[in-house]
């Protein structure tokens, strides 16, 4: 961990910082947002771990792994159960350029992992409320933990259950929380629930000392936004509506593209799959906003 720079360690913290992308929706675009993020960071020489913690398994295929090639490895599910550490569960990040499961079917993405996660996750929830110390076993891996990454992004179910509860607990005003939604005001109407529930998480550990407690609301991702041939009406008074409740938070706009949900299909994220697509261009200019330029080599 020599030389990471202090802004991955907030408070001389051992672990890094937490993105949460989470919002009680499906479909709101939080795998596409997750993975493109983490990969463009990964490609510009940062170190970061994908945490899939939705039981529909989207960024563990998107990054290189679906039932077949993840039978008899650990899971998402494990880290919770307590049987397994990390560094155990997390493998190389890929995305698939061949046919079958042998190593010259994918191609690796370098500095990134991924926590995948299996259908067996549906029922996180139940684990931790029959064993209420499950509830630390996210605080139990930052606790232990040792590495160099810089981010661990957190991708949820639409939920806002233990599972989830048990990690945004153990976030504070130097993570980030951010919804990713796309550009439909019934989504935008949805945030206004996840204010609410921070706030939830905040009063419940406000007087605690042995976790953080305090998650926070500090960036939101518009997704499918207009274009010059893109103009539905609902998308342009999402982004109007947005725009006046929370648009001091709000990241660069992620322009619409028909072709961004090849990236199951293709299972490959997006900046690889589709590097000019507008997706891929704002989703780079979202993380030069957020300070992650291009290392130097």
């Amino acid at each position: 961990m020599t030389g990471l720079n202090r802004r991955f360690r907030p408070k001389g913290r051992n672990w890094p910082l937490i993105w949460s992308y989470v919002i009680e929706c499906g479909g709101s675009t939080k795998t596409t947002s997750v993975t493109s993020m983490a990969v463009i960071a990964a490609l510009r020489g940062y170190r970061s771990v994908v945490f899939d913690l939705d039981s529909n398994m989207s960024s563990s295929l998107v990054l290189g792994y679906d039932k077949t090639a993840l039978k008899g490895k650990k899971t998402s599910l494990d880290l919770i159960y307590g049987t397994a550490t990390l560094d155990e569960v997390a493998l190389p990040a890929r995305y698939r350029i061949g046919e079958g499961y042998d190593d010259d079917a994918f191609a690796f993405i370098p500095n990134l992992r991924v926590v995948p996660s299996s259908p067996a996750m549906a029922g996180a929830d139940t684990a931790i409320a029959e064993d209420p110390d499950r509830n630390d076993w996210f605080a139990e891996i930052l606790h232990a933990y040792e590495g160099d990454d810089t981010v661990f992004h957190m991708d949820f179910p639409a939920s806002y259950g233990r599972m989830p509860y048990s990690v945004l607990r153990m976030m504070d005003e130097d993570d980030f929380v951010i919804p990713s939604i796309k550009a439909d005001p019934k989504d935008v109407r949805l945030v206004q629930g996840l204010i609410e529930e921070l706030e939830r998480v905040r009063d419940k550990n406000r007087n605690r000392r042995s976790v953080p407690g305090r998650p926070t609301l500090n960036h939101m991702l518009l997704t499918g936004t207009p274009t010059r041939t893109y103009k539905e009406a609902a998308a342009r008074r999402a982004a109007q509506q947005a725009e006046a409740l929370y648009g001091s938070i709000l990241l660069p706009y992620i322009r619409y593209s028909a072709d961004a949900k090849k990236l199951y299909e293709d299972e490959c994220p997006l900046p690889v799959l589709l590097p000019n697509s507008n997706p891929s261009v704002d989703y780079r200019k979202v993380m030069t906003h957020l300070g992650f330029t291009e290392l130097a080599a």
